[in-house]
This record gives structure tokens, C-alpha cells and sequence, in this order.
């Protein structure tokens, strides 16, 4: 019961705009809300391809492609280069497709002449195939963003290459997706080859100074028994018809209609003029995409130290069963070695400012961190859904890509 409370509530966050026509209300519908992402992709009249990837520890991620935009030649004879976007925690590639074409960030840089790639991590929506486990396994749910930075990261990005024939590509990572890249490219140094330019949306590291309701989770659920007897031992929040119902119903009634609203704001942040009403059941259909527990609970831990380290065990023994010492390591930002971009903002409760200067700006090398855009009035989802994302974040990062002022190497091709 109290799972399927949390639930609930947790799903609350994303309202539905209500009208009402004489007594009964009614929900805003979008065609979108009900399809996959490559339908929504050929529903706006894009070409869609899927195409997998394996890792080095089975798990098979389905990335989702745009090779070409409407606005330029389906040929070309030298190959385009490649943007790869990376959704966040307990989201999917829905993420860059979920606003109209000229607000979403999938299909603004497919038209601006780049082969669009969206990635999807282990256990979300689109990526749940293993070579010999199934979702029913316990074993399949045992990750955290560790493996995803070690082995889902490392897997799609070659299979990109491999596909398309380029060298290297450029990274947009949202949240978590940028998490991962920042402790890949600090555990991996040859692995920044293969990253032409690093852009991360709302940033995260260390996660000491969040606040809103996620705070206030790690606060009271500290211990992973008790994580997983309130939230479930495997999985955590997939995206399931039955929840979606709830949440539809729930949100599609006037009096419980602001409750969804203030739970998404008391995740992400309390600003909300970037919210565009007409997307909400878009919004609602493909988020939350699932994770596995013991990823949240390695948030937690997060919150709780105040550090960028991997997984702690609980056990000095199983530490160093896996590490080679008793203390889980930690990730080393100041080797961070791809010229990197920022984009955040204060009002961002998730990737909190103090957390971002802390851990981030006086961790990576000047010599990296070639820009750091502090944006007005953002919360935590404005920055992939936002009415203001396109002219604030996606058009100064086509600009700097294509180096109009200089017209380098790196205009798309």
C-alpha cells in the first residue's frame, strides 16, 4: 500500500490541464501521449530508425534515430555529424521529442543539418532486454548510474560511430546524462576521442545542496531495506498503463488538478512560467521511464556524503570486493578532458547552484570548461521541456557547433 501511494503521488507531478464543460471536466489530449517515440517521430513527418546496442554485460539499450531533418537534403556526400542526446534519471529518449518539432531538441537539430541520435539507458522504457535475463530477475534490476556510465555509455556511443562512420560526436546530456559522461571521462581518458564537444543540461555531481521533495526522500529513506520494502526491491517507478490511468484520472479532476502541479514543481523547482499547458499528457504518457531501486538508493547515498563516488555496498568487506579498498572510490572531476558547456540555472532544485560550483566549476580545468551559461528561471525539466529551452539552449548550441563566426571544422557536415 504505502508503494502504491508513492507511487501515485510521485506521478502526481505532471498535471493535466483541466476545461469544463458544464459539470464534467475534461482532459487536453494530444495523439503524442499514446505513441512510441518513433511514431512520434514519423507522426511529425521525420524518417525514424531504431537500432540496438549491447553491453559488455548484456543488457541490450534501443537508441532512437533521426537521420535527417525535413529542412535539408535527405543526401549528402560527405556523412553529417552526429548529436547524441542523453535523457536523465528515470527518463527516456521521449524526453527530446515530447514538445512540437520547433521547441523539441531531437528534431530542431535533425532541421539545423545534424544525424540525431537519442540514447536510452538500462531498465527505462525502451531498454529493457538482456541476452539471458529478463525483467522478472532480480539480477537484471541489480545497477546504479555506475554500470551505466561503464557499460551503457561506452556501448551506444561505439555503435553510433560504428553506424554512421564518424570519429567522434557531439554530447547533449540532461541530469543524470551528464552525471555519467562527467565519471566516464574522469575514469577513461581515452574516451574523450570519441566526444567532440561535452554540453550539459542542469548539470549534476555531487547532490549535497538539493532541495524540494527528493531531499526530503533521501532524508527518510536512507537504508536500502527500507528503500526497497516502501518502493520495491527491483524496479522503480516503470511507466505503466495502470499508473498512467491513475494519474490521468487523478489530474484530470479540477479539485486534485493543482496537487499535480505543485508535486512537479516540488521536485524540480517552483518556477513555472516554461510550463507549456498544451504538452501535459505528452509530458505524463512517457515519464516516469523506470529505473532500478538501487540506482535511487546510490542518489541517496549521494545526497547523504556530499560526494561524487560510486556505489557503497554498506560492507567494508563487499567494497573492497569490488574496489579494492573499503571505501567506495571517488570520481575525479578535475580529470574531466572534452571542452564542456554549461547550462544551468539558480532556480533548479535538482542541480542545485552551490552543488554545481562546487563539485563542477572548481573541479574541471579552465582549460575544459570552455563556457558556464547561468540561465534566469529554469526549473529541473525546463531545460529538455521548456518553452524557453529552444532560443536559450538549443540555438546557442547549434551556433557554437557550427562556429558560424569562424566557420571551423566544426560546421556540421
Amino acid at each position: 500500500m504505502a508503494s502504491e501511494l508513492l507511487i501515485i503521488i510521485t506521478y502526481l507531478m505532471f498535471p493535466i490541464h483541466v476545461s469544463v464543460d458544464g459539470c464534467l471536466p475534461y482532459v487536453t489530449y494530444s495523439p503524442e501521449a499514446d505513441m512510441s517515440v518513433p511514431e512520434i517521430i514519423a507522426y511529425h513527418g521525420y524518417p525514424a530508425e531504431s537500432v540496438t546496442a549491447t553491453t559488455k554485460d548484456g543488457y541490450i539499450l534501443r537508441m532512437h534515430r533521426i537521420p535527417f531533418g525535413k529542412k535539408v537534403p535527405k543526401y549528402r556526400k560527405v556523412p553529417r555529424s552526429v548529436v547524441f542526446l542523453q535523457h536523465g534519471l528515470l527518463a527516456s529518449s521521449a524526453d527530446w521529442v515530447s514538445n512540437l518539432p520547433n521547441e523539441s531538441a531531437a528534431f530542431f537539430f535533425a532541421d539545423s543539418g545534424f544525424d540525431v541520435w537519442m540514447g536510452n539507458v538500462r531498465g527505462n522504457t525502451y531498454s529493457r532486454e538482456h541476452v539471458n535475463m529478463t525483467t522478472d530477475d532480480a539480477e537484471y534490476w541489480s545497477f546504479t548510474w555506475d554500470e551505466i556510465m561503464k557499460y551503457d555509455l561506452e556501448a551506444m556511443i561505439n555503435k553510433v560511430l560504428q553506424v554512421t562512420g564518424q570519429k567522434d560526436l557531439y554530447y547533449i546530456g540532461h541530469s543524470q546524462g551528464t552525471l555519467i559522461m562527467l565519471a566516464k571521462l574522469a575514469t577513461d581518458q581515452t574516451f574523450a576521442a570519441k566526444i567532440r564537444k561535452f554540453f550539459a543540461l542542469a548539470p549534476v555531481a555531487s547532490v549535497s545542496h538539493i532541495k524540494g521533495l527528493f531531499r526530503y526522500i533521501a532524508k527518510y529513506m536512507y537504508h536500502l531495506p527500507l528503500l526497497e520494502k516502501l518502493l520495491g526491491a527491483h524496479e522503480f517507478l516503470p511507466n505503466s498503463y495502470f499508473i498512467k490511468l491513475i494519474s490521468r484520472i487523478l489530474c484530470g479532476i479540477s479539485v486534485t488538478n493543482p496537487l499535480c502541479g505543485n508535486v512537479l514543481f516540488l521536485i524540480a523547482g517552483p518556477e513555472r512560467s516554461q510550463l507549456n499547458q498544451t504538452r501535459l499528457m505528452v509530458y505524463l504518457s512517457h515519464t516516469p521511464a523506470g529505473t532500478s531501486t538501487s540506482n535511487i538508493y546510490h542518489w541517496i547515498q549521494m545526497v547523504k556524503s556530499g560526494k561524487v563516488q560510486a556505489f557503497d555496498y554498506g560492507s567494508p568487506q563487499i567494497n573492497e570486493k569490488h574496489y579494492n579498498q573499503t571505501t567506495p572510490p571517488l570520481y575525479d572531476l578535475s580529470k574531466v578532458n572534452v571542452k564542456t558547456y554549461l547550462f544551468w540555472s539558480e532556480s533548479d532544485w535538482l542541480a542545485d547552484g552551490t552543488d554545481i560550483k562546487e563539485s563542477i566549476l572548481n573541479r574541471i580545468s579552465k582549460q575544459f570548461l570552455v563556457q558556464n551559461n547561468k540561465l534566469e528561471n529554469f526549473n529541473h525539466f525546463d531545460f529538455v521541456i521548456g518553452l524557453r529551452a529552444c532560443d536559450e539552449i538549443y540555438r546557442p548550441i547549434l551556433n557554437i557547433m557550427v562556429d558560424r563566426s569562424n566557420r571551423t571544422m566544426n560546421r556540421p557536415r
